[in-house]
């Protein structure tokens, strides 16, 4: 699937546009002469836009539906060329998360993890974290912290692991554990020898 490829990209194109290396190519390569699988996940990733952060959504359409340079970007939003390239590669990280997620019944799946789990705030932090892919939002929405929020998620998680029977919910929350990364930090060059890690 030409999603993935990273071999459909003029390297010449690329270098103009990133200034980083920021792992956006398999994005990249919808977007340049795309086929009819790649127009369709056009429509998918434009569905799901949505469900991003709004600076993010704004920047991947900016980028990648208006071919805007990360430098013009920056102006229009007042930040460093840096942070646009950060907040692309979250956004293209959330959109690649959102799309890869199985689909859920979620009022089945809050009634039998509700029947399992003692704390209903477990519940609705597997789910929101589920729903927003951001720890952000959640701890927003829930008004506490993001540490509160990581650490009652995985807890709940190591709980599903000891119930033979909620394997497929293990499955489903594992999947969302996995791509914790996306949701709290990505590595990224300083522009020095050191490397940061950055935290929403």
């Amino acid at each position: 699937m030409a999603w993935f490829s990273h071999n459909s990209v003029d390297p010449s194109d690329m270098e103009a546009r990133y200034s980083l290396e920021d792992g956006l190519s398999y994005l990249d390569s919808v977007f340049s002469e795309p086929s009819q699988e790649d127009l369709e996940l056009i429509d998918q990733v434009k569905e799901v836009l949505g469900s991003i952060p709004p600076r993010e959504a704004d920047f991947i359409e900016l980028y990648y539906f208006k071919k805007l340079k990360q430098t013009d970007i920056a102006k229009i939003f007042g930040v460093s060329q840096p942070t646009v390239c950060y907040r692309l590669m979250r956004a293209a990280a959330r959109v690649r998360f959102l799309l890869d997620r199985p689909v859920i019944d979620r009022e089945k799946v809050s009634d039998e993890l509700a029947r399992y789990l003692e704390d209903p705030l477990d519940v609705q932090i597997l789910l929101l974290m589920w729903d927003t892919t951001c720890q952000s939002d959640t701890a927003n929405i829930l008004g506490t912290t993001q540490g509160m929020v990581r650490h009652r998620f995985l807890r709940a998680l190591e709980k599903l692991r000891q119930a033979e029977h909620m394997a497929y919910y293990v499955e489903l929350f594992e999947f969302v554990g996995k791509n914790l990364n996306i949701l709290r930090e990505v590595q990224r060059y300083t522009g020095s020898d050191s490397t940061t890690f950055c935290f929403r």
